[in-house]
């Protein structure tokens, strides 16, 4: 029994040392660890640093403009007639004056020819009757009817004049003509399209279209600018010359038309480019880099650098933001002119986190931080 006992406690007391050598081993562990951790540098990170500058800035609108020729028609048949010839290939410059289309004319001339012989006899009989005014043959009734009929004579044959002319379509201004099937032979109905011409000038105008309220800051006069992949030196002011006289009732917009000098040979009439208004007087506003700008579910926000007892930590803040200026942005709330903020590596940082004493360089034209 006594045995028993004996053994019994030497197994308890083994167990109580192991469990105090373990106890102790982990203890120094954890006082290892803690004057471990107190020992180890606190984080901190390196980024690029800038400060929110100002700039003169206006807003503006885009709008898609429409290139028209300065001199443009469709090209139509006021008489009915048979093509005789054509003066003119699709594609081809023309000049003015130069024929483009020859109806057969051949009937009206035949009749102009009787119409002129019919005159110049009215015109001899009424001659004859002139001269026995002073004669005691001369009748004022006779007299009166080969006037009548010198006028009327003269007339049909100058009605013949005008049709044989309109039978002869000539260009009336230098222009570039379209594509067209035409052929000599067929036959037209009056006010068929011939084809369409393009006048060629150095000039072009640039028709394009606000919302009324956009419209209402514009008056013929302002600048505009105009940009398109066809101009190689890049975007070009040009002034807007004319606004129409009403809104358009079907969708609220006013048409302006703009000059484009000089541009006749680059852009094609019918073509889409892209017009910039400005919708609003130039001011001053708070902008930093795109790369400072960070996006979060809570909306946007930067990280301003605030520096205390010569200790710089990072400090998020929330921004409104407006439009976007080269590789810049506007921020219309949240942030005051001059302060600093980080900008590229802004990605690696959190709220309250240590920044190196040295910042690394500036990007994005912004000021460094001094």
């Amino acid at each position: 029994m006594l045995r028993s006992v004996l053994s019994w406690f030497v197994v308890i007391v083994l167990i109580g040392g192991i469990t105090a050598a373990l106890g102790f081993y982990k203890y120094t562990q954890i006082l290892a660890g803690i004057a471990s951790g107190t020992s180890r540098p606190e984080p901190q990170e390196a980024v690029a640093i800038a400060r929110a500058t100002s700039t003169t800035w206006a807003p503006t609108t885009r709008a898609i403009g429409t290139v028209v020729a300065s001199q443009q028609l469709e090209l139509r048949n006021e008489i009915a007639g048979l093509v005789a010839a054509r003066g003119f290939s699709s594609g081809d410059t023309v000049e003015k004056g130069q024929l483009l289309v020859q109806f057969d004319d051949r009937q009206e001339k035949a009749a102009m020819q009787a119409a002129e012989a019919e005159a110049r006899l009215a015109k001899a009989n009424l001659a004859r009757r002139e001269a026995l005014r002073d004669s005691p043959a001369f009748n004022i009734q006779d007299f009166d009817k080969s006037r009548e009929e010198f006028e009327s004579a003269t007339a049909r044959a100058e009605n013949l004049r005008v049709a044989i002319d309109k039978k002869r379509i000539g260009a009336p201004f230098k222009a570039r003509v379209g594509i067209t099937d035409l052929q000599p032979g067929a036959y037209l109905d009056a006010g068929t399209l011939i084809v369409k011409l393009q006048g060629v000038e150095d000039d072009l105008f640039i028709d394009f279209a606000l919302p009324q309220e956009n419209a209402a800051l514009l008056r013929p006069g302002d600048e505009v600018t105009l940009m398109s992949p066809a101009l190689t030196d890049g975007p070009r002011p040009i002034k807007i010359m004319a606004e129409d006289d009403s809104v358009d009732p079907a969708n609220r917009n006013v048409r302006f038309r703009t000059l484009a000098k000089g541009l006749g040979s680059v852009l094609r009439p019918g073509a889409f480019v892209d017009v910039v208004a400005k919708t609003a007087e130039p001011q001053s506003r708070i902008v930093v880099p795109l790369s400072a700008v960070r996006r979060s579910p809570a909306g946007q926000h930067v990280f301003v650098i605030e520096t205390k007892d010569g200790v710089s930590r990072a400090r998020q803040r929330p921004i409104q933001t407006g439009a976007v200026i080269g590789d810049t942005i506007i921020v219309d709330k949240g942030l005051e002119l001059g302060e600093p903020i980080a900008t590229f590596g802004s990605f690696k940082l959190r709220d309250g986190l240590l920044i190196a004493s040295e910042p690394s360089p500036t990007t994005d034209g912004a000021a460094a931080l001094n």
